[in-house]
């Protein structure tokens, strides 16, 4: 059975990524211009941090990740309207068993260097994730026995067991196919030139990292979807969320995403500022450490989750935004969320009564739990959220301590050390309800606390190989009922952010009706 769009009605989401933009005419061809300039037509977008690699396969970067989407394509990508939509591949067949999933290349797609993308990159770049269990996509690659690459321009997944979420997949995070001459050099990814330096088939070419200040992308005019209006594409790395707005305010760049909610009425007054809402299935979450000892009662996890006023974060660090999220997959897939079987709501009182019948009792400070720890990274209002956290949770008689990092040094302590009690994270639960299984399922990569029930793997099994949507959506509901009985993770409000932009520019990856594929800047122009 042919699939040319979508495999199902899946609602998807990616990452976060930086997007859209715009600006103000005349400045430098490289700062705040928005527009013509001696270096042609130029967007400056806010960039948070420095990159940790150009690579956009091997681990989770959120500071990268806007950047290599203009760089690289995939199979499959993601639209604004929540569909699976041709990328390097045209089309795609679907076995009878679902075992078997074959797709058909494009034959004009070009690396940056003028050789052909063919088959035979798209078996490289996934036999070497499936190779290399620490990328994160290499824990779904599990469920594929082998590729096989016939001809220049076919290339077939031959699965272990039939997934109806897997083609999904392949438009979401880390699925970048990239190019066998340059990467296939005997160097590890992590070490290889060509991460630092990349090459790749996307509508925008590597121009240089300044580290601490900006990254420039230069226009493809060979890319094969047509070349980009825009010349330049800058990001001005901005880590502080007042100079950035300002920095937008002043026209020193034209594209801010996730403006802190205190600032939206100052920007709606600018007269030259388009914002939009946009909502995700991308809640901020907790999660617990379950090789922590104090983290494995869990008396003490729901204890936690019933003394964090979610209400309270959503308030005042978010202005409302961002709603409580109580749902164990998020509240917005309608159609695969278990709105009746969640966590825990507010009640410091009952939170209270929840240590005391398990047997714990109050030390002379006031305290039944103490010693515990969770780590945040700067910015989004995670440290903020924490505080309240703390402060909360210290009326239940619960002691925890923030810890507050720079992104990369929280992303190599938490997501790849494992080094935490409690961690505070976001990213998106998606691009379908398989994403439960991906982060919480037994022995995963992405199960950064150690979670493991049997009765959870066995229903999120069966709803990752069943065809009906209807039947899938029973499935993932009752292991949303496990998860909301153990408690592995907390949800905590839902994501939703305004995305900020001047309005001199027209066709750009964000267009107020909702941001969910990827930030490519390939069709942007200026009015």
């Amino acid at each position: 059975m042919k699939k040319k769009l979508l495999f199902l009605t899946l609602v998807i989401v990616l990452i976060a990524s930086l997007l859209a933009g715009c600006g103000n005419e005349g400045k430098t061809s490289n700062g705040g211009d928005g527009g013509k300039s001696d270096g042609g037509k130029v967007i400056i977008v806010r960039a948070s941090g420095d990159p940790m690699t150009f690579n956009p396969d091997t681990v989770p970067d959120d500071n990268a990740y806007p950047i290599v989407q203009n760089l690289f394509n995939r199979l499959v990508k993601l639209d604004a309207s929540k569909q699976i939509i041709p990328d390097l591949a045209t089309d795609w067949e679907v076995s009878e068993d679902g075992k078997s999933i074959t797709f058909n290349l494009r034959d004009d797609a070009k690396w940056h260097d003028g050789e052909k993308v063919t088959s035979k990159d798209v078996k490289y770049t996934f036999d070497t994730i499936k190779e290399n269990k620490g990328y994160y996509f290499s824990s779904r690659m599990a469920i594929v026995d082998s590729i096989d690459a016939p001809d220049d321009y076919t290339i077939v997944f031959n699965m272990n067991e039939a997934d109806v979420s897997f083609i999904a997949d392949l438009g979401w995070y880390a699925t970048f196919v990239i190019p066998e001459h340059i990467f296939n050099n005997g160097e590890p990814w992590e070490d290889n030139p060509a991460s630092k330096d990349p090459i790749g088939s996307g509508p925008f070419k590597f121009g240089d990292f300044k580290q601490g200040e900006s990254i420039t992308l230069v226009a493809n005019p060979d890319y094969h979807e047509g070349a980009p209006k825009l010349d330049k594409i800058i990001y001005s790395i901005i880590p502080d969320d007042a100079t950035a707005v300002q920095a937008l305010l002043n026209g020193d760049i034209d594209v801010y995403e996730y403006v802190p909610a205190a600032n939206i009425e100052e920007l709606e007054a600018s007269g030259n500022i388009r914002l939009a809402l946009n909502e995700y299935p991308s809640p901020m979450r907790i999660i617990f450490n379950l090789k922590e000892e104090k983290l494995q009662d869990v008396n003490v996890r729901r204890a936690i989750a019933t003394a964090i006023n979610r209400e309270e974060i959503s308030q005042k660090v978010y202005n409302g935004v961002q709603k409580p999220e109580y749902n164990m997959y998020p509240s917005l897939m309608e159609w695969a969320s278990n709105s009746e079987q969640t966590a825990p709501k507010f009640n410091i009182d009952e939170a209270i009564k929840i240590l005391e019948d398990a047997g714990y009792t109050k030390d002379a400070d006031g305290y039944y739990i103490r010693g515990l720890t969770i780590d945040v990274f700067e910015g989004g209002g995670y440290p903020d959220a924490a505080k309240l956290m703390e402060a909360s949770l210290a009326k239940a008689g619960i002691e925890l301590k923030v810890q507050v990092h720079e992104f990369n040094a929280w992303s190599e302590k938490v997501d790849i050390q494992r080094d935490f009690m409690l961690e505070l994270q976001g990213g998106f639960m998606g691009p379908d309800p398989a994403a439960l299984q991906k982060r919480l399922g037994t022995g995963e990569y992405s199960n950064f606390g150690d979670y493991s029930s049997e009765k959870f793997d066995e229903l999120v099994a069966k709803g990752a190989a069943t065809g009906d949507q209807e039947k899938r959506a029973e499935y993932y509901k009752e292991a949303q009922a496990v998860l909301a009985e153990d408690l592995p993770y907390l949800p905590i409000v839902a994501f939703a952010g305004y995305d900020a932009n001047n309005d001199k520019f027209i066709n750009l990856p964000i267009d107020g009706a909702g941001k969910w594929g990827w930030a490519e800047f390939t069709f942007t122009d200026m009015k």
